[in-house]
């Protein structure tokens, strides 16, 4: 009858039982379509990744790819890495930490300072985009509950997790790709890091005093650590995972140990995984690596690279285009200059906001909450990033000049 309403629930079962994968999609959509769909939101969702898949198809059109590009132990060892702080982030262990720090802070300056902290140190261990992925929704549920102005605190926290990622090999990608790929002795690179790492949080806490120590009332509740035998064994296992970075044990034991130790305990963890991440890292690897095979491009690549000075500021610019992780992989194998790779790739990823993967991320937490404040968040980001990053880069490439 015309106005009524059809019940159609019988419909979808009849549907879902012809086609299992059917859940809900519109009566008469094709099951090309909806494939077109699902690609489409795999491929949407991170334009990053959409970059990396289209630049290695298309430079696989010059040059065939070969899998000697692909550094594997950099996958394998970020892969473990990231089953285990999602672990972590499951059984509410960061959540814990960050939460009874935030808890003691009386005014806006001292809880920024705190914040930007915690965000320094977690990068060093749990890297830069799970350490703002685990700061910055604190900080949003705080400022839901107080007076605390957001905008300038993100922008230093997204600097501290990006500047406190330099101190080790497994705080950011291209530190980890760079100690692998050129076999680094942990003496090595902690003598380039470290000195980086402390004058990095000197400036940062020197920027933190800008912020007004306006009074500030909230009150969070202690997350409880959840199933703490389980936690127990992932934190062992975070141990392997390092040690295997670092060389002490292979990823190739490390690696079946994690995965079999995930299945039995929390598979849903597998799931929770970024497996966008790991492909894109394969594409950038695949890409980088069918450029690095043609002459002309190997002809540039030498002649930016041939000198310290060259190398440092060929990676610190072109990071500001492509981020810091493309161009840590496209410069090493072209330049004998490692810590002057690893100051431009670090110092890199300040400036612009797709310098560094972190940064992407934090920016999309915050528009997502205050997208009407996304213009001026921009411009406080790039304001004290670009400051930033003329300080460092003036400063490191002095140390350059000297050495």
């Amino acid at each position: 009858m015309p106005g009524e309403t059809k019940d159609l629930t019988p419909l979808k079962t009849i549907l879902h039982q012809a086609d299992p994968a059917y859940n809900g999609r519109k009566v008469g959509s094709s099951p090309a379509a909806e494939w077109a769909n699902r690609i489409k939101d795999f491929f949407g969702k991170d334009v990053f990744f959409l970059l990396s898949f289209l630049a290695a198809v298309v430079t696989s059109l010059f040059h065939a790819p070969s899998w000697e590009s692909i550094d594997f132990k950099v996958i394998f060892c970020l892969f473990e890495l990231m089953v285990i702080v999602k672990a972590f982030e499951e059984y509410s262990l960061l959540s814990s930490i960050a939460v009874t720090i935030l808890n003691s802070c009386k005014n806006e300056r001292v809880l920024t300072q705190t914040l930007c902290l915690i965000s320094f140190f977690f990068a060093m261990f749990l890297t830069n985009d799970v350490a703002l992925l685990t700061i910055i929704p604190l900080m949003i549920a705080i400022a839901r509950k107080s007076n605390y102005r957001l905008v300038l605190p993100v922008v230093l926290v997204t600097l501290s997790a990006n500047l406190g990622s330099s101190a080790t090999p497994i705080g950011n990608p291209q530190n980890l790709y760079l100690f692998s790929y050129a076999e680094l002795s942990t003496t090595t690179f902690f003598a380039s890091s470290l000195p980086l790492a402390a004058v990095s949080l000197g400036i940062l806490l020197i920027l933190s005093f800008l912020i007004q120590p306006n009074q500030i009332q909230f009150s969070m509740h202690t997350a409880r650590v959840v199933e703490k035998k389980k936690l127990a064994l992932f934190a062992l296992l975070s141990v392997f995972a390092v040690l295997s970075v670092f060389g002490v044990m292979s990823y190739l034991l490390t690696f079946p140990l994690v995965l079999a130790v995930t299945l039995l305990l929390n598979r849903r963890l597998l799931v929770k995984v970024d497996y966008r991440l790991l492909l894109t890292f394969v594409c950038i690897f695949i890409a980088i690596g069918n450029l690095s095979s043609l002459a002309i491009i190997q002809n540039h690549l030498t002649a930016l690279t041939d000198t310290p000075i060259k190398t440092f500021a060929s990676s610190l610019l072109l990071s500001q285009f492509i981020s810091n992780v493309p161009s840590t992989i496209l410069l090493a194998p072209f330049t004998a200059y490692r810590e002057a790779l690893f100051y431009g790739a670090n110092i890199g990823g300040l400036g612009t906001p797709v310098a560094s993967l972190a940064s992407v991320i934090a920016f999309k937490l915050f528009a997502q909450e205050y997208p009407h404040m996304k213009r001026d968040y921009l411009w406080k980001f790039s304001q004290w990033n670009v400051g930033c990053l003329l300080i460092l880069g003036v400063l490191f490439g002095i140390v350059l000049l000297i050495r």
